[in-house]
C-alpha cells in the first residue's frame, strides 16, 4: 500500500519505534478513560461532551505508561474523536508513552454512537423505563439495526449537523468504516504505528469489521476503558495478520495489553477467553523467551495479589506443579492456555476468572 498524505497531518521525519512485527503495520485501539457519564448512575452520553473523571485521567495516563513499558514509544499518527473524553485520553496516553509530538487528527466520524432523545438520561431512569419499557430500551442498545427515538431541536443536547438525530449501531458503523478506509487505513504502511483513541461503540463497530464478527454476536464485543488493544496489519493489502483468539464474540485478532492496574477492567470484559489468558502470559513473560519460570509466575501473582511473599510463592509453586505437563519446571503458552485458568480457579478463586458485567457501563 503506497503512503498517502493525510490532510492536517505531517508525517514525522523519523521514528525510533521498534516492534517484533518487522515490516508490518500496527494499530493500537484505546477507549477513553472513565467519563462523568460512565460513573454510576451511568447515563447515555453519545455526543454529549462529558469530561473524564479523576479516575479516567489516571486510567488514560496508565495506558500510556503501559504502552511505553511494552516498547510502544513512538507513534506515527494518532486519530481521535472531537469529544474531550477521547481527545484528552489520546493526549495523555501519547504523553506518557513518550510520544507527545505525534500528529493527531480529530474527526467527528469517530464520535460515540448518537443515542437520540435518550442522550443525557440515566440508563435506568424510571421515567424512561416506564415510557418505553425495559425490553425496548435493551433492544435499542443491543440490536445492531435498532434506532432509538430521534431528538429534535428542543432537546437540551441538540447539536446541528454533522451530528445525527439518532443512530443505530449499523448507522454508526457506516461513518466509522468510511473514515477508517479513507483516512486511517492509508497510514498503515510498513513499520508504522497508529493510535486510535475513541469510544465504546465506535471501537466496537470497527472491531466487528476487523474480526468479521457476525451481527448477532456484536453485543458480546466488549471494549474496556483505557486498555490498549493491538492489531497487526499486512501493509500490502491492509488485512489483519494477528492470530485469532477465542472470545465471547466468537474470535478476535486483537491483543490486549494486560497489567496489574487494568486487570479488573479487562477481566470484567473478556475474562476467561483465550485473549485474556494470552495477554496475561505475555505480560508475565518478562524475558520474552516464550516460557514462564517459577520466578515469573511468582512476580505476576505478586503484582496482582500483593500480600505475603511466602503465600504468593507457595501459590505459584502449586500452580506451576498443576500446569507443568511436560515436567520442565516452566510453562509454555500451550500449557498456560490449556490449564492455567483451571489452576487459578483452584488455588486463587476469583482472581483471573471472567466477571459478568451489566450493559450499562459497556456502551456510550
Amino acid at each position: 500500500m503506497a503512503a498517502v498524505a493525510i490532510k492536517g497531518l505531517a508525517r514525522p521525519s523519523c521514528h525510533s519505534f521498534s516492534t517484533k512485527a518487522d515490516g508490518l503495520a500496527t494499530l493500537v485501539l484505546l477507549r477513553h478513560g472513565e467519563s462523568t457519564y460512565n460513573e454510576q448512575p451511568s447515563r447515555f452520553s453519545g455526543w454529549i461532551d462529558s469530561p473524564l473523571t479523576s479516575r479516567g485521567i489516571a486510567e488514560a495516563k496508565a495506558s500510556g505508561d503501559l504502552l511505553r513499558e511494552r516498547n510502544y514509544t513512538k507513534f506515527d499518527y494518532a486519530f481521535t474523536s472531537t469529544l474531550q473524553r477521547a481527545v484528552v485520553t489520546c493526549e495523555l496516553a501519547l504523553e506518557n508513552a513518550k510520544s507527545a509530538d505525534t500528529p493527531m487528527k480529530k474527526a467527528w466520524q469517530l464520535n460515540e454512537r448518537h443515542y437520540g432523545a435518550l442522550q443525557g438520561h440515566e440508563k435506568k431512569d424510571p421515567k424512561i423505563v416506564e415510557k418505553y419499557g425495559q425490553e425496548q430500551l435493551t433492544l435499542w442498545r443491543k440490536d445492531f439495526h435498532a434506532v432509538p427515538p430521534a431528538m429534535d431541536e428542543t432537546h437540551p443536547h441538540y447539536a446541528p449537523p454533522p451530528a445525527p438525530l439518532a443512530e443505530s449501531l449499523a448507522n454508526c458503523q457506516v461513518r466509522v468504516l468510511d473514515f477508517w478506509k479513507n483516512s486511517i487505513l492509508p497510514t498503515l504502511t510498513p513499520n508504522t504505528t497508529v493510535l486510535l483513541a475513541a469510544h465504546s461503540n465506535t471501537l466496537r463497530v470497527l472491531v466487528t469489521h476487523l474480526d468479521q464478527v457476525p451481527i448477532e454476536m456484536v453485543p458480546h464485543v466488549q471494549i474496556p476503558n483505557s486498555v490498549p488493544c493491538i492489531y497487526h496489519f499486512d501493509p500490502n493489502d491492509g488485512q489483519v495478520v494477528s492470530p485469532i483468539l477465542d472470545s465471547a464474540a466468537g474470535g478476535s485478532r486483537g491483543g490486549w495489553l494486560f497489567s496489574p492496574e487494568n486487570h479488573k477492567r479487562l477481566r470484567g470484559k473478556i475474562g476467561g477467553s483465550g485473549g485474556f489468558i494470552r495477554c496475561i502470559f505475555e505480560a508475565w513473560d518478562l524475558n520474552k523467551d516464550g516460557v514462564l519460570s517459577l520466578q515469573e509466575v511468582e512476580k505476576g501473582l505478586k503484582d496482582l495479589m500483593g500480600g505475603d511473599d511466602i503465600v504468593v510463592s507457595a501459590l505459584a509453586g502449586q500452580i506451576l506443579q498443576e500446569v507443568d505437563i511436560d515436567g520442565s519446571q516452566t510453562l509454555d503458552l500451550e500449557e498456560f492456555e490449556s490449564h492455567a485458568l483451571d489452576a487459578c480457579r483452584k488455588f486463587t478463586p476469583g482472581l483471573l476468572e471472567g466477571v459478568e458485567k451489566e450493559m450499562d457501563v459497556c456502551d456510550g
